[in-house]
């Protein structure tokens, strides 16, 4: 069955909007703006945001978006990593980047990048998830990082930006294979020699996603919840993307009880567990039978 035309005009609005931001971030550049120049570019081209734009810097790895009173700033010798999604129809591409505003770690941002061709080099329709995680780890080791074991690419599905199968950063046995016609991110991450090579759950949380519908016992609760459905389906949101829905105070404890009555869950931000730096690169892809069809490039 061909792959839906959405998944390549996604991939092509990705792409640009991705190659746009890069050249427009500079030390001084708020986080806020950042994120909200990358959603606008995506709504502005007919798509919508599949996520939150993530920006995360230095040991943060992943699941941290600004909120619209952020002053977060990109500083000198910070690793900036920015993450985001776009979907047209529930049809969703996944990519990232990392720059370096420090000269140490300039060599890691261009592993991660050198790990992530490794990768899209073996994979092919029915090649295992594992032999893409062994490109990587071994990428990795040969430019001298650690690939962060418990991060991974995924596969992606209609309103599902993580749809069961993981793809691994490491060389991991029994994997399933990858077939033709699905669509999957592909994700390394890497730490330095120092780092833990793992990930831990942050102080914040402030990206949360719709997982059951069910009557809440309260209207206004409802309510909230028949507007979430109707704007996001199952995908994530954060704080900013539904100010219009009540003032922060309400919003938060509305939250709150969603994620208690397993109404909503939450994506706590991910930190390296030694508070090494971090860098990711990502493109979203398709299998074929002899290689890989890039949809993000």
């Amino acid at each position: 069955m061909p792959l839906a035309e959405e998944y390549f005009k996604a991939g092509k609005i990705a792409s640009e909007v991705r190659e746009r931001v890069k050249k427009s971030i500079n030390i001084g550049s708020k986080l806020i703006d950042i994120a909200e120049a990358v959603e606008q570019s995506v709504v502005s081209r007919g798509a919508q945001p599949a996520f939150p734009c993530n920006i995360c810097l230095n040991s943060v790895a992943a699941h941290y978006t600004p909120q619209i009173n952020d002053d977060l700033k990109v500083r000198e010798g910070d690793v900036v990593k920015v993450d985001f999604g776009v979907h047209i129809n529930g049809y969703i591409v996944d990519t990232a980047f990392t720059l370096s505003f420090n000269v140490k770690y300039d060599a890691m941002v261009r592993a991660v990048e050198v790990m992530l061709q490794e990768a899209l080099k073996v994979i092919k329709a029915d090649v295992k998830a594992g032999e893409v995680g062994r490109a990587v780890q071994t990428a990795a080791q040969r430019l001298g990082f650690k690939p962060i074991v418990n991060l991974s690419g995924h596969a992606i599905a209609p309103y599902a930006v993580h749809a069961g199968l993981s793809i691994p950063n490491t060389y991991t046995a029994g994997t399933p294979s990858l077939k033709l016609g699905q669509v999957y991110a592909i994700e390394p991450f890497a730490t330095t020699q120092k780092g833990a090579g793992v990930v831990v759950n942050g102080p914040s949380t402030n990206i949360f996603s719709l997982v059951a519908r069910k009557p809440l016992g309260d209207s206004s609760l409802n309510l909230f919840a028949d507007e979430l459905w109707s704007r996001f389906r199952t995908l994530p949101f954060t704080y900013r993307q539904i100010r219009d829905l009540g003032d922060a105070a309400w919003l938060e404890h509305a939250v709150k009880t969603l994620i208690q009555k397993r109404v909503l869950r939450g994506y706590p931000m991910l930190v390296e567990a030694r508070s090494e730096f971090v860098a990711q690169a990502e493109h979203t892809v398709t299998p074929v039978e002899n290689g890989v069809v890039v949809l993000t490039e």
